[in-house]
């Protein structure tokens, strides 16, 4: 079976035009850079479908600009005509193949579920759910490829791909250690969403976690905290955009 490069690099050579969907939620992290080289290198028309965007608030859906880009819920089908008006716009009404790339998680199948307006490619909040080429025809002119969640990235970035849900927490060794990196990165929003006293100098991030335990109730025989479970719910918050 070829790997998920050689399939990525088949639909994109595949396509007319080619959506490289983002979540909305870090637009930085979440633009896969070796995914934009190959839609360059290959010279395909493309557009940035910035996904997620009812987890923004207006002001940062107002700040959020890239060029050729649409920004769109597929989860709550908002701005999913605007997408469709502009893959018509660029192909100039002829019937066109369009190929729909980006790191797991991003919302990848869900985008094409909200164009055709059934279900019709496989959704799961599991990370890489989709395994190889899928042909959905949205209309009689638009037929989508579906591809796997292309996970390649900086280790640099690693949190921000926890974040986005590009790396699920069932997947982690240590989740304990995700979770604290979390709270020191994300400077106290973490302590405010639980209510909880924010991480300081004297107190480290595992005590945090310890304390946000001890008031959700998330114990081990015997009332210790049970910071494994609570680590991973942290996870699961943040990416949920419940805590941003």
């Amino acid at each position: 079976m070829k790997n998920f490069s050689d399939i990525v690099s088949r639909v994109i050579y595949e396509s007319d035009i080619v959506l490289l969907i983002i979540d909305g939620r870090n637009i930085e992290d979440s633009i896969n850079k070796n995914l934009e080289s190959k839609i360059r290198n290959m010279r395909k028309r493309h557009i940035y479908v910035i996904n997620k965007c009812d987890l923004l608030t207006e002001e940062e859906i107002k700040g959020t600009i890239l060029p050729n880009s649409i920004k769109i819920s597929a989860m709550n089908h908002i701005g999913t005509r605007s997408l469709v008006r502009k893959i018509m716009e660029i192909s100039h009404g002829k019937e066109v193949t369009v190929g729909v790339v980006g790191f797991p998680n991003t919302g990848k199948s869900t985008v094409i579920n909200a164009l055709k307006g059934k279900h019709s490619a496989p959704t799961s909040p599991i990370s890489g759910f989709t395994r190889g080429i899928q042909k959905i025809r949205i209309s009689s002119k638009i037929l989508m490829l579906d591809t796997p969640g292309v996970l390649s990235y900086d280790k640099d970035k690693a949190m921000s791909m926890v974040q986005i849900g590009a790396i699920s927490d069932d997947k982690f060794r240590d989740p304990e250690l995700v979770a604290m990196r979390l709270i020191e990165k994300m400077e106290g929003r973490i302590e405010g969403y639980f209510e909880v006293e924010a991480c300081s100098f004297e107190q480290d991030s595992e005590q945090t976690l310890e304390k946000i335990a001890l008031k959700k109730h998330i114990l081990k025989k015997g009332g210790m905290p049970d910071i494994t479970r609570m680590a991973k719910e942290v996870i699961r918050m943040c990416q949920k955009g419940k805590i941003r």
